[in-house]
């Protein structure tokens, strides 16, 4: 087996994560990632209810999240459903974090995820209202559109940020929503939208291309 546990194969918005697994070690991720493996997994949908079910629709991600146990080692090949990149995040139950919609990969066993609304000021946009919450003590990885960029702010420092761009953030940081522009009319027109306003201190993830916007022009 490599020494390495997981590797980020290819470059650019083309990345694919290899993991290494032992047997016995058990992997959630996102439906419809898995792009190869040996045959020495065993596969299982994670449902977890009808609530958590819808919730998990709701936030952007699948509503089923497959479970893949190692019955001995081999490897396990993973890749986002679109175009992006892959960021890899060490949880040591210290905090927790929210990701963003759709940008959820996968996750060791140790990690627990939870859905949340996440939009505290003006709701009914339809875009980006829910999300998922990560905490525990494992690994996880989102996967983004296009490259990701960090952005790490001071105590009592503000950032703003376009919701479509947003993947991951500090689950303790200060945030509400709000129009880009003064006015729904003036926001629509603008291209812009509702955005995200941070307070630091704290750490968030934003990608480089926004999803919505890709899909239009697709």
């Amino acid at each position: 087996m490599n020494s390495e546990k997981f590797e980020l194969l290819c470059q650019g918005d083309s990345r694919i994560l290899k993991i290494y697994a032992n047997r016995g070690e058990v992997y959630i991720v996102e439906a419809g990632s898995m792009v190869a493996m040996t045959p020495s997994f065993d596969l299982n949908v994670k449902a977890g209810g009808i609530g958590k079910m819808f919730g998990r629709w709701m936030s952007g991600e699948s509503a089923l999240l497959q479970e893949y146990t190692a019955l001995d080692d081999g490897e396990l090949l993973l890749a986002p459903t679109a175009s992006g990149d892959i960021t890899k995040i060490d949880l040591d139950g210290s905090k927790s974090l929210r990701i963003s919609n759709g940008n959820f990969l996968a996750c060791t066993e140790g990690i627990d995820l939870e859905t949340k609304a996440r939009i505290k000021g003006i709701l009914g946009s339809g875009e980006g209202i829910f999300g998922l919450r990560a905490k525990g003590i494992g690994t996880l990885f989102v996967n983004s559109c296009g490259s990701i960029y960090k952005i790490n702010l001071a105590e009592g420092q503000e950032y703003i940020v376009d919701s479509s761009h947003l993947v991951l953030w500090d689950d303790d940081m200060e945030y509400s929503t709000e129009l880009a522009c003064k006015g729904v009319a003036s926001s629509f027109f603008s291209g812009e939208g509702f955005v995200a306003r941070f307070k630091g201190p704290g750490e968030i993830l934003i990608q480089t291309r926004n999803p919505v916007v890709l899909s239009q022009n697709g």
